[in-house]
């Protein structure tokens, strides 16, 4: 997520989300056609990706939008309890998509979901300017560290396990 947030600075935060969203809807489509589990857990492995990808540039995009204040709380407020609505009505929908056709019908829903929210997005969440200038931001960027620093976590996490 580290490297998504500065992403989202460097491209516009729109642009971002949207792709991520798009990147979501595909990769949970592909699942749907997955020809065996090794397949379907390496793919989820990729939703996992996307939803990095669009976790920074929607915090950043409701920062930037709502000035400091009581609105701002609401509006962070909503986004935390999208949280857990978001997993029980996911589960919801999934466990009916499961029973009345199958296991792969659930990662179509997912997918028709995420597709649909990128297009109400293009219309509803707002472009904001970017401070600086792309090429001299990209020459500015820390690949070292952050390769450095994705591979200590993943490091981390596999001895934890």
């Amino acid at each position: 997520m580290l490297f998504f947030g500065k992403t989202a600075d460097l491209f516009g935060r729109k642009v971002q989300l949207l792709g991520g969203m798009a990147f979501l809807s595909l990769v949970s489509l592909v699942i749907s056609f997955s020809p065996n589990p090794m397949a379907v857990n390496v793919l989820c492995g990729f939703l996992g990706l996307g939803t990095a990808i669009i976790a920074p540039p929607s915090i950043g995009i409701l920062i930037s939008v709502y000035p400091e204040g009581r609105r701002r709380n609401k509006a962070m407020g909503a986004l935390g309890s999208g949280n857990p609505l978001g997993s029980i009505l996911g589960t919801v929908s999934s466990g009916v998509a499961t029973k009345y056709f199958s296991w792969r019908a659930s990662f179509v829903v997912i997918s028709i979901f995420f597709f649909i929210m990128m297009i109400v997005s293009i219309w509803t969440v707002p472009m904001i300017r970017r401070a600086g200038n792309t090429r001299t931001l990209i020459r500015q960027f820390d690949y070292l560290g952050t390769a450095l620093t994705i591979t200590g976590m993943a490091l981390v996490s596999s001895a934890l396990t």
